[in-house]
Order: structure tokens, then C-alpha cells, then sequence
């Protein structure tokens, strides 16, 4: 045991060292994820492990815990030396991404309108007429904040968490680039304008509709998402 200031401590346990590593290992996941989805860390600069473990003030332990959950839901790759390089999409990529949302988000959509009660109906709205007065305004932020609110709150009444986190990671991955770029900027009236759609047929409970409305979305989600691949592949190089 250990004293300090007269009060007599008892060492932690394994089980206590590992939860606060854990807990370490989820803040600085939660920051990267912030910091490269806002672009604070560009697209195919490479992270220094080091630097950002003392930014936090956490060891190099936590930060590459984090750095590997990243590179499983491919937002970072490793690049030379081993180093982690904050990822740019691939056409396959944006493929394979979008064809998994379809899968996703057809089964939470329909399952969120079998499910959600007069609040989250209210709130879904809410959320969609928010994100087109922002897109209105050109103010991409506030339209970023009150897309999540939406798909937040058709994940929640969808009520299968599994599904949910495959989805969030996969829109991460392609949302980061489109919502930031000259597409998505042109895009915003018209990606509010589906989700009204999406909206409506999940307050009515139209199955049909919620399908015809996804994939719709997602179609010109990906047709946008090949444009800003395309833009961008001479200025990255190979991927």
C-alpha cells in the first residue's frame, strides 16, 4: 500500500487499470474521430503517435488502441514505416460503402418506422426542416449537426445496435468527404429535400416509399461520392 498526505491508499487492481485504459483508449478514439472528420487532420497526413499522445496527456498506449480501431473502419492506413496516414477514399471503396448502407439503412429505416413514437416523429421532422433552412443558408455545419440528430434518431427507434454501428461507421467514412466538398455543397437543398421524403414515409409507415426514398438518396450519394474521388486522385496519387 501507499500513503500520501496521511491517507492510506490501496494500489488498483488489474481489473481497475484495465477500465481506466479502456476508458483512455475511447477518449482518444472519440477525439480522432472528431479531429478527422472535421478535417482538422488532413486527408493523407500522417499522425505522429508521440505528439498526440502528449496532447491529450495520455501514454502512446491509448492513442494506438484508438489508431487501430480506425484502421479496421478504414478512416487511417498505415503508410511507410509503419506510420498511421489518415485515408482517402477509392472508387471501390465508395462502392463497397455504399452498397452496404443500402443493406443497412433500408432494415433501420423501415424498422425505425415500425417503431418510433410521436417524439421521435416530431424530432425527425424537427431535424429535417433544420437541415434545409441550413442548406438554405449554405451554413454546412449546422447542417452536418442536425443530419446526425436525424439518422440518430431513426437509429435509436430502430432499436438494433449492431446494425446501427455498422451503419454510423459507414456513413462516417463517405460523409466526411461529401459534406465538406463543392459536391456536397451544391447538393445540400436537394439531400434535404430527400430526407423530408425519408421523414414523411417513416411517419406514415410506407414501406414501400422508405425503400424507393433510400436508395434514391443513396444513388446520387454515390454518383456524388465518385465525382470527389475522381477530382481528387491527381492530386493524392495511388491509394
Amino acid at each position: 500500500m501507499t500513503k500520501r498526505s496521511g491517507v492510506t491508499k490501496k494500489p488498483k487492481s488489474a481489473r481497475s487499470r484495465a477500465r481506466a485504459s479502456e476508458s483512455l483508449g475511447e477518449d482518444a478514439y472519440d477525439w480522432l474521430i472528431a479531429a478527422i472528420t472535421s478535417f482538422r487532420i488532413p486527408t493523407n497526413s500522417q499522425i505522429a503517435e508521440n505528439k498526440l499522445a502528449a496532447e491529450l496527456g495520455v501514454s502512446r498506449t491509448p492513442v494506438r488502441e484508438a489508431l487501430k480501431r480506425l484502421e479496421n473502419e478504414r478512416l487511417v492506413k498505415r503508410g511507410v514505416g509503419g506510420s498511421f496516414v489518415v485515408a482517402m477514399l477509392t472508387a471501390k471503396d465508395v462502392d463497397e460503402a455504399i452498397d452496404l448502407m443500402v443493406l443497412c439503412d433500408v432494415y433501420l429505416f423501415q424498422r425505425a418506422a415500425q417503431n418510433i413514437d410521436s417524439s421521435g416523429r416530431q424530432m425527425l421532422a424537427e431535424a429535417a426542416q433544420k437541415m434545409s433552412t441550413a442548406a438554405a443558408a449554405g451554413d454546412r455545419e449546422t447542417w452536418m449537426e442536425h443530419d446526425q440528430v436525424f439518422h440518430e434518431c431513426i437509429l435509436r427507434a430502430a432499436d438494433n445496435n449492431m446494425i446501427a454501428e455498422v451503419s454510423r461507421v459507414t456513413r462516417r467514412r463517405i460523409q466526411r468527404f461529401w459534406a465538406r466538398s463543392i459536391s456536397g455543397a451544391r447538393d445540400l437543398v436537394s439531400c434535404s429535400d430527400e430526407h423530408r421524403k425519408i421523414a414523411q414515409a417513416i411517419t406514415t409507415q410506407d414501406m414501400a416509399a422508405i425503400q424507393r426514398t433510400v436508395e434514391s438518396h443513396l444513388v446520387h450519394l454515390r454518383e456524388n461520392m465518385h465525382e470527389i474521388v475522381e477530382l481528387m486522385a491527381p492530386f493524392l496519387g495511388d491509394q
